[in-house]
């Protein structure tokens, strides 16, 4: 577990950029960060560094972040979820509703491109 009131944001986004971007608005906020850019290190780090915020890309080439948020509903994640995405509304949305109704503890949604301080209210 995370020490007693350390925030830890785990970060799964494959393009590095922007990946690169939340980790650094995020490291500006008092935030720990880990970037990861693939599903297989991510679950790695789910398990093994207990994030207490998400920030999850839903369009990534290997696999689908509506995939990755069933597999984080398997492995019993408590950590708040951001939902990150340059893809349609209506999807983020869809993809959302359906996190929050599988039991995730989903802070909301934040559609690309995103201002920081969007990213930093979710952060909360």
């Amino acid at each position: 577990m995370s020490p007693a009131g350390e925030r830890r944001l785990l970060i799964l986004d494959d393009d590095a950029l922007v990946g690169l971007l939340v980790e650094s608005i995020a490291r500006l906020a008092g935030v720990a960060t880990c970037l990861t850019r693939a599903a297989d290190e991510f679950y790695v780090a789910v398990d093994n560094w207990h994030p207490t915020h998400v920030v999850l890309d839903l369009t990534m080439p290997e696999t689908s972040g509506e995939q990755v948020l069933t597999e984080l509903v398997t492995r019993g994640c408590n950590a708040r979820i951001i939902v990150a995405s340059g893809a349609d509304a209506e999807r983020l949305d869809r993809a959302v509703a359906q996190a929050r109704a599988s039991g995730l503890d989903v802070a909301g949604a934040l559609p690309k491109p995103f201002a920081a301080a969007a990213l930093r209210a979710l952060l909360v």
